[in-house]
C-alpha cells in the first residue's frame, strides 16, 4: 500500500525527494520537531505539542510561528490521514526546518513543516508488558541553556546514547548534565518514585520539556498526587521504590531494572490507567 507524507500542505508519496544539500536541518539541524499520538482519530494533547512547537520557533526566529496554530496542525494531518487511511491510531511527526540557503546566516526565516504517520494498533496508551532496563550515559552531557527544552534537529547526544544503549544491551539510558545530576533518557523524560511521592528533574537541569512529562505533572495537581522538580543524584535510581519513563508517543514506560536493583511497576499502571481518562 502505497503510503504519503504532507510537505508543506501538499500531499507526496512518502518516497519522492524533497530537498537539495542545502536544506538547513540537513546542513545545520536548524529544525524542530514534534511527535504526537493519535488515539480514535484525536490528536492527543495537541494544544501542549502547540505551545512548545510555537515557542521553539520563536527562539529559533522564525518568522511564521503564528501560523502553526492547534486548528492549523490538525488539519494538515487529518488530510494526511485520509490519504494514508489512517484513521484511529497513529504516531505523527511533525518537522519544522528554515527555509531557504545561506551559511550560518541564514536568507530568510520562515518555517516550512513535513508531516508523516506511521499506523499503530494499540487504541490507547498501554503500560509496556516487559520492563525496561537501563544505565547511565556519561560519554557526552546535556545542560540547561535556552534550547535544552526543545526538540531540536540537533540530536547526536541522544545518537550516542543510543549506541551506547545498544552496545551495552540495555533498553534505555538516562543523560547526565556537568554537574552530574540526571537529565532524561534518550527520547524520554525520566520520573522516580520513592514513599509514595513523585520525583523528575527539574527543566533547569537540562532535559527537554516533555509533552508528556506536562501532562503527568497537571495530572498529579488534578488528584493530589504530590509530584517534585528537582536536582537528583544518579544513587537516587538505587534508593527509588519505582521508577519510569515518559513520551508523547508511548506514555508510560516501567523500568524494571537499574544495574543489580530491581523495580515492581505499580504506580506506572495506576498513572497509565489515569492517563487514558485525563483530557486538558
Amino acid at each position: 500500500m502505497r503510503h504519503f507524507i504532507n510537505y508543506n500542505g501538499e500531499i507526496l508519496p512518502e518516497e519522492q525527494p524533497l530537498f537539495t544539500a542545502k536544506n538547513r536541518a540537513f546542513r545545520y539541524g536548524d529544525s524542530l520537531f514534534e511527535s504526537v499520538r493519535m488515539i480514535n482519530g484525536e490528536l492527543k494533547f495537541l494544544e501542549y505539542h502547540v505551545e512548545r512547537l510555537q515557542e521553539g520557533m520563536k527562539r529559533l526566529y522564525f518568522s511564521n510561528h503564528k501560523v502553526f496554530t492547534a486548528e492549523f496542525l490538525n488539519d494538515q494531518v487529518h488530510q494526511l490521514a485520509k490519504s494514508n487511511k489512517i484513521f484511529d491510531q497513529a504516531r505523527v511527526r511533525i518537522s519544522v526546518f528554515r527555509e531557504g540557503g545561506g551559511l550560518y546566516t541564514p536568507e530568510i526565516n520562515t518555517g516550512t513543516f513535513v508531516i508523516e504517520m506511521q499506523k499503530l494498533e494499540e487504541p490507547a496508551y498501554e503500560i509496556n508488558k516487559k520492563g525496561v532496563i537501563i544505565d547511565l550515559y556519561d560519554d557526552v552531557r546535556k545542560n540547561f541553556n535556552p534550547l535544552s527544552g526543545l526538540k531540536t534537529g540537533n540530536s547526536l547526544p541522544y545518537i550516542l546514547a543510543a549506541v551506547y544503549k545498544q552496545q551495552k544491551g540495555l533498553d534505555d539510558v538516562i543523560l547526565l548534565n556537568d554537574e552530574g545530576y540526571l537529565v532524561e533518557g534518550i527520547s524520554s523524560n525520566l520520573f522516580l518514585v520513592k514513599n509514595g511521592e513523585f520525583y523528575t528533574p527539574a527543566l533547569t537541569e537540562g532535559c527537554v520539556a516533555g509533552v508528556m512529562r506536562r501532562v503527568i505533572l497537571a495530572m498529579g495537581l488534578h488528584t493530589g498526587l504530590k509530584f517534585h522538580e528537582l536536582k537528583i543524584r544518579p544513587e537516587a535510581l538505587r534508593d527509588a521504590d519505582e521508577i519510569f519513563l515518559t513520551n508523547a508517543a508511548q506514555g508510560i514506560r516501567w523500568v524494571v531494572g537499574y544495574q543489580e536493583k530491581r523495580f515492581f511497576n505499580n504506580y506506572s499502571k495506576m498513572l497509565t490507567d489515569m492517563l487514558n481518562r485525563f483530557s486538558i
